[in-house]
């Protein structure tokens, strides 16, 4: 039977998921895989490895959902907002063991665990932001840093009582819980005309703490995202048509990303374009985070 690494990073996903990484062997994933131990090592030089890689691909399939819902929401600002924390928390309860697990777990020296975690920090930080400015408007803005590590706070506190306390919780009511005392701290700041505590420099200290050269590690991320995307249209099944017009695109914004000044508004206009095609949404907006950063 010839196995492929995809074959391994699903079976490391479901006894993950099951188990946990501790909980977990090399030698439980190899036979479950029906082959040897060293096989595995073909393709991960280690176990971080493979957690590292069943983690993002965890977390990109959350964000692909994620923009779905977002997609076919229905009803007020509020209620979307609270539609996408039931299923972050649905997501992260399934997923306690690779989600949750990952960012508590004692590896934080090792570099490829590090990168990724900040990559995944700044994702979901952006993620915030956009949500509270999209539900809140342009009032928020004098204290949007402080409001986007407060929702943060709720959101990953709450998050840890729903898991430990499953059957007292009930997930909706808890997001409804947390959207409501969102709308009155909103609502009280606004009213004492609160210009906060923190800046941006909080924000983005907090998103790339521990890395030491962030410069270099936005170009390795671009780097990485730009070959993911053109490994998907390389492959495209919609057609040789389509498939040529996407690839122009990409190099149009390969092109621009690489210039000593890239112009803003080009990269968001040849991005919108690319997300239009689901197969490419998650590591397109992954992509221009991580250079608009």
């Amino acid at each position: 039977m010839s196995v492929t690494k995809q074959d391994i990073i699903y079976s490391a996903s479901k006894m993950f998921k099951e188990k946990g990484y501790l909980g977990t062997s090399i030698q439980e994933i190899a036979q479950d895989c029906s082959i040897a131990k060293g096989s595995v090592y073909k393709y991960f030089p280690s176990k971080e490895d493979l957690l590292c890689e069943v983690f993002d691909h965890c977390q990109m399939a959350y964000f692909d959902r994620a923009e779905r819902l977002k997609d076919i929401g229905k009803g007020s600002p509020q209620e979307r907002l609270v539609d996408q924390i039931v299923f972050r928390f649905q997501y992260f309860m399934e997923y306690r063991h690779i989600m949750v697990d990952f960012i508590d777990l004692p590896i934080t020296q090792y570099e490829t665990f590090r990168k990724l975690r900040n990559h995944v920090r700044e994702r979901m930080m952006e993620w915030h932001r956009s949500w509270l400015l999209e539900v809140y408007g342009p009032r928020i803005k004098p204290f949007l840093w402080d409001l986007i590590f407060i929702y943060r706070s709720f959101i990953k506190d709450y998050l840890q009582r729903v898991i430990s306390e499953e059957n007292l919780l009930s997930i909706e009511d808890t997001a409804w819980f947390i959207v409501d005392k969102m709308e009155a701290l909103v609502n009280h700041m606004s009213k004492l005309g609160s210009n906060g505590l923190l800046g941006k420099s909080a924000y983005d200290t907090f998103i790339h703490s521990g890395s030491n050269d962030w410069n270099g590690e936005k170009k390795r991320i671009t780097e990485e995202l730009l070959s993911r995307v053109i490994a998907i249209i390389e492959v495209w099944k919609g057609g040789i048509e389509r498939r040529k017009e996407l690839h122009e695109i990409f190099q149009l914004l390969n092109s621009e990303i690489s210039q000593t000044n890239p112009k803003r508004s080009v990269i968001q206009a040849l991005c919108a374009y690319l997300e239009q095609e689901k197969e490419l949404r998650s590591s397109v907006i992954q992509l221009k985070q991580t250079v608009l950063s």
